[in-house]
């Protein structure tokens, strides 16, 4: 595969605060020479970047993945099993690929559909607007566009999302309600009311770590907030009804998890030291993902004085164990899996 040039010009000309200027790349082409082999792959390496614009917790499970006599570009999974169909390409929008995203969202039985393009046409954008009004709340459609920027001539370039169509999820939200208790279902007050509490967590941690992105409001018992290539954090409440964050490890391949999971339980003292917190490390064997949690006593939102408490407590954990610890699992994540992926099978 053809590289980028290494050596670039760089004219950054800050002002006098030592700020410069951003401007975006014209093709996304000067940077993925080739959609199947060089945008596809660095996407699925770093689907990270993709969910946190479209806020949302995102695993790989599979690239290049056949549905009949075509070949998905991605599928993933959501923290709660649903599945995402990604289909790329580094072109404006079109017919075929609107018909092969269908395809793909068909013949996989996906509850996410994402579509990635360098330009959506207008018709295009409407086209997954309408299918979004029209689907029931099972099926969510995505219309993203990818760019490229950088700073000055020549300095550092950033790979930038934006989500041009998405499903209009304060709509939604009204429908939804347990899940599986089919097409009618009606909303869930308590949920409501969790996820109402956990952006109140978030919107604080934010004043203090501006970097955490606080996530459009969900249905469920649980908030992911900051995906990476290691899983994602998770605020929620337990089944016995305890306030829980969890550092949720999840890179798509078991194997990676639990090597990750174990080089940091093995430093577990240190950790629980530098974060302050006592930590539970639940391996759990036999299934893929793997977390590292701390615990609150049981949430009861109706009294004033344990909601203040909780919430003090859960903004000072989310800091915690996200300072402690994030970069140390981005950073290994990506080693270990790039590490299994190059292993000979």
């Amino acid at each position: 595969m053809a590289r980028v040039r290494q050596t670039r010009r760089m004219d950054l000309d800050l002002d006098e605060k030592g700020l410069g200027r951003l401007r975006r790349v014209a093709d996304p082409r000067d940077v993925w020479l080739s959609e199947s082999t060089d945008f596809t792959p660095w996407l699925a390496e770093n689907l990270d970047v993709l969910a946190e614009a479209m806020r949302m917790s995102l695993t790989l499970t599979g690239r290049e993945v056949p549905v009949g006599n075509f070949r998905l570009d991605i599928r993933a999974e959501t923290q709660d099993g649903r599945v995402v169909v990604i289909e790329n390409q580094l072109e404006p929008t079109d017919h075929g690929h609107l018909g092969q995203l269908l395809l793909y969202a068909s013949g996989l039985e996906s509850a996410v559909v994402v579509w990635v393009a360098r330009q959506f046409r207008e018709e295009f954008r409407r086209a997954l607007d309408w299918l979004n009004e029209r689907t029931d709340t099972g099926v969510d459609f995505f219309g993203v566009e990818v760019s490229v920027v950088e700073i000055g001539t020549g300095g550092p370039r950033a790979p930038v999302f934006d989500v041009v169509a998405r499903p209009n999820n304060w709509q939604k939200i009204v429908k939804e309600g347990p899940p599986g208790s089919g097409p009618t279902r009606t909303a869930n007050p308590l949920n409501a009311a969790r996820q109402d509490f956990f952006v109140e967590i978030l919107s604080d941690v934010t004043a203090q770590r501006p970097a955490i992105r606080v996530p459009s409001p969900g249905k469920l018992s649980w908030l992911n907030y900051a995906s990476g290539p290691f899983g994602n954090w998770v605020v929620f409440v337990a089944a016995d009804g305890r306030l829980k964050v969890d550092a949720y490890i999840d890179t798509g391949i078991r194997e990676v998890n639990e090597n990750l999971f174990d080089e940091l339980a093995a430093d577990s003292e240190n950790w629980a030291q530098r974060i302050g917190l006592p930590l539970a490390w639940q391996r759990l064997d036999g299934k893929r993902a793997c977390r590292i949690s701390v615990s609150h006593e049981i949430l009861d939102l109706t009294d004033p004085d344990a909601r203040t408490a909780a919430r003090t407590w859960a903004t000072h954990a989310v800091v915690a164990m996200y300072d402690a610890l994030d970069t140390t699992l981005r950073r290994r994540a990506r080693e270990l899996r790039a590490a299994a992926n190059a292993a000979p099978s």
